[in-house]
């Protein structure tokens, strides 16, 4: 590292601390609260693990597992059937359930869950990242979360939140500009949700998520910026259906013009015994220089696939299949089967395909050990397209690659995961990550021709090895403060697909975040 970059880094600290430090100040005088019924969960919310943990155990059982956002009212209503004095349940499970009851506190106060209640609450709390690897950059940066939400009992909800950071373009959700130095700050989310019966609508700035995987999503993931979009649900006892609908980030196309693009989805979910949950999905990416939304995308029951095949459209439509199933009470085995723009005749092209297997075990009796084991594949042409306008991202990176919107691994590329986790006490826990990753040359924004290409090898051209082995403690008081610690060694060949230049060293990765709250009755 030059000495101008390590002045940098040290700058970049300095004005991290200062707003940490700064933000710390004012949190004491807060205090604490939880949400709407109505309110849907963020989806980068820990309450997520915490509700995957507990139902690859048999928690749960009512709640529909693979589509995300939960609301706060389905996670509330669960814990309410469980009796505050109840001491039966092992002791991994005490330990969620208890940081659960304390983030639903405000819900499970039956006072507040009248229809008419109105009422605004506001949070803020201090965020830090820090990423180190020796022999490599290092990025530190530190910013504060405000989120404000305002309820109307069980029926109507607005959320917002507002993230400020010394440099948030490092994240693959930021969409923005540099305000000052390398200072960021944008309106991250902001969404108006409805619940009139089992209908449920939401529009504005969210993210969505499909999938039963804690670790990543193969066809809808929380990878790319959020959407500005319109999400339908119906939702029964065992089963919903939904449909979203959202404009992509255009693009320009030389000497010709400005190309819309859209996306368009429909999803089933259905859980036919209790520990058996099946969805199947089905997007779509269109657009074109001047083109409009397409309504007949927007019938919900219409298969997209047909309908562009029949007018032929050459739109690219995807579809996924999901199962999770708890065949022993502490075994749970879950995946994903996804196929990017179906061959009907079998052999023109070979079929672009992405599989997840994964298992979440917990061999203890007292259920303190959760261990998530998962191989994901994506091959070498999924997401992609030769219409540059209907492959599959959302807006580009620092380094100007396109952000996928499905899985995280991006295209060309398969990885092995193994995440242990020890629950100690409310406050503690202690986790474990050991992955492999491999990378071909292949992205999402490379060029295509009309027909892909057979006997094409996975991964393609120089491929790119990382391979990961960390371990560190996982603080948490409530919903209130979580800081994450890992600390390991990494070691990449192959970094950026360029035969010989590698990359290996000590790691080190913290994460800080929290939120506290205060309610005003209206």
């Amino acid at each position: 590292m030059t000495g101008r970059t390590g002045s940098a880094t040290l700058a970049n600290m300095k004005v991290a601390l200062t707003l940490v430090c700064a933000v710390l100040v004012v949190i004491p005088g807060i205090a604490f609260a939880g949400g709407s019924p109505a309110q849907d969960i963020s989806i980068d919310s820990w309450i997520y693990d915490a509700v995957f943990a507990l139902s690859s155990r048999g928690h749960f059982p009512e709640l529909l597992l693979h589509t995300r956002p939960y609301t706060r009212g389905a996670v509330a209503s669960y814990l309410e059937q469980i009796a505050v004095a109840d001491r039966a349940y092992p002791l991994g499970d005490r330990i969620l359930i208890d940081r659960l009851r304390d983030e639903f506190r405000e819900e499970l106060r039956t006072e507040r869950n009248d229809d008419g209640d109105e009422f605004v609450r506001l949070g803020i709390g201090p965020t830090a990242h820090i990423d180190q690897i020796r022999h490599g950059a290092a990025r530190n940066r530190a910013g504060f979360d405000a989120v404000g939400s305002f309820g109307v009992g069980r029926s109507f909800a607005t959320r917002a939140r507002l993230r400020v950071d010394t440099d948030g373009r490092h994240d693959s959700q930021f969409h923005g500009e540099y305000w000052k130095e390398h200072f960021t700050a944008w309106l991250e989310q902001a969404v108006l949700t409805g619940h009139v019966g089992r209908f449920t609508g939401a529009f504005g700035r969210e993210y969505w998520r499909w999938g039963r995987s804690p670790i990543d999503a193969m066809l809808m993931s929380n990878h790319s910026p959020p959407f500005n979009g319109l999400r339908l649900l119906y939702r029964s006892t065992t089963w919903s259906f939904q449909l979203v609908a959202t404009m992509l980030d255009s693009m320009l196309v030389p000497e010709v013009g400005k190309a819309n693009r859209y996306l368009i989805g429909h999803r089933f979910n259905w859980r036919p015994r209790h520990n058996l949950e099946l969805a199947v999905s089905e997007v779509i990416v269109f657009g074109g220089v001047d083109r409009p939304w397409a309504l007949n995308y927007l019938n919900p029951i219409v298969p997209y696939y047909w309908e562009q095949l029949n007018n032929d459209t050459n739109d690219n439509p995807l579809w996924n299949f999901e199962l999770s199933w708890r065949p022993l009470n502490r075994l749970e085995v879950y995946g994903e089967w996804m196929i990017d723009d179906f061959q009907i005749d079998f052999h023109s092209e070979p079929q672009q395909i992405g599989v997840l297997i994964g298992t979440a075990w917990t061999p203890d009796p007292q259920h303190r050990l959760l261990i998530t084991a998962e191989y994901q594949r994506i091959n070498t042409f999924v997401y992609g397209q030769s219409r540059p306008w209907n492959r599959y991202y959302h807006h580009r990176s620092l380094d100007g690659h396109v952000i996928g919107i499905g899985a995280t691994l991006g295209t060309d590329a398969d990885r092995m995961t193994l995440r242990p986790t020890w629950h100690h006490s409310k406050w503690f826990d202690v986790r474990g990550l050991f992955e492999y990753v491999r990378h071909g040359e292949n992205r999402i924004d490379s060029e295509q021709a009309g027909t892909v290409p057979k006997n094409v090898p996975f991964p393609s051209g120089i491929v790119e090895r990382r391979a990961t082995v960390a371990l560190g403690p996982h603080i948490q008081l409530g919903g209130t403060l979580i800081l994450d610690m890992l600390a390991g060694y990494q070691r990449t060949t192959n970094v950026g697909n360029v035969d010989g230049h590698d990359q290996e060293g000590a790691l080190f990765r913290l994460r800080l975040s929290s939120l506290v709250w205060k309610t005003f009755g209206v």
